[in-house]
């Protein structure tokens, strides 16, 4: 259970913090939006506002998908339109935005139109309290091996996916796979010899009714010591049940605990919550070098 949310940075130069307050207060009061087809769209007012971040949500009307019957002539008749959500949250201190990265099932959404709604209403505030275009970059985050190891340390994996290399494929005498040296230099030796000239190794284990754990396989450890090597995708079991992890899924900003059906304002809180405590995370995402 978990929201991906992309994330961009703030292009404004200056101390965005000084005025949050009256920044939210705006973005708090904007109306409904008229948008295509007479489908409206707005920021709903379960905003929030703590430590510099403003969280909310973007709500879309769009066509109905349900039908009602007329009492009368007992014929289909269209039913209210409903809205569909997306959360976002700005970190006026990080100067870092981030919007929900959703599926839009309706015909008359999409991602590249809710982000340019959003960016007209967030816009219609920013220029009044800031006096400049809110202007935004998509932003980048370089991915490293150790942000798969700290999940490998941490939790019960079931899978591993590691991409080798011609060259640093051989263990150093010093790794430790097992805590008996005698048995550690034979291994490590054994290791060394082999000349298959594999390019990619797929470890499994039991998952779900499983006890299988590759934390406990002498291989798994061994390419975690390679010198060079790429780790690819993990699969991991926490509490709540089975999560993977590739390179791709740290290119996102990720947010457990909600999904599309939570409630807005739970969303909202947790959304707050954890920007607040990854600023350091957040950071990693970029494109420029940070503005004064």
């Amino acid at each position: 259970m978990h929201m991906d949310f992309r994330v961009y940075q703030l292009t404004y130069a200056g101390d965005l913090t000084a005025r949050g307050a009256e920044f939210y207060e705006l973005l708090r009061n904007l109306s409904k939006v008229p948008g295509e087809f007479g489908f409206n769209y707005c920021i709903t007012s379960e905003i929030s506002f703590d430590e510099n971040i403003i969280t909310g949500c973007l709500s879309e009307e769009h066509a109905p998908d349900i039908n009602s019957v007329d009492d009368d002539r007992n014929t289909f008749v269209p039913d209210v339109a409903p809205y569909l959500n997306t959360m976002f949250a700005i970190d006026l201190q990080e100067k870092r935005m981030i919007v929900q990265h959703r599926d839009y099932p309706p015909s008359n959404l999409d991602r590249h139109q809710s982000m340019t709604r959003l960016g007209l209403l967030v816009n219609s505030a920013f220029e009044e309290v800031y006096r400049s275009p809110f202007n935004y970059l998509v932003t980048h985050r370089d991915v490293t091996d150790d942000d798969f190891i700290e999940i490998f340390n941490n939790n019960r994996i079931t899978l591993l996916r590691v991409k080798l290399f011609d060259t640093g494929r051989f263990l150093p005498d010093d790794a430790e796979i097992f805590e008996d040296d005698e048995l550690n230099k034979h291994w490590i030796e054994g290791w060394n010899s082999d000349e298959s000239n594999m390019h990619e190794i797929v470890l499994k284990a039991p998952g779900r009714g499983g006890n299988g754990d590759l934390r406990e396989s002498p291989i798994a450890i061994s390419l975690l010591n390679l010198p060079r090597k790429e780790i690819t995708e993990l699969n991991y079991w926490k509490e709540d049940g089975q999560e993977n992890m590739s390179r791709t899924d740290f290119k996102k900003f990720r947010i457990r605990g909600i999904d599309r059906h939570t409630q807005v304002i739970s969303a909202i809180d947790t959304i707050a919550r954890e920007v607040y405590q990854r600023r350091a995370e957040l950071r990693r995402f970029s494109l420029i070098q940070d503005l004064e």
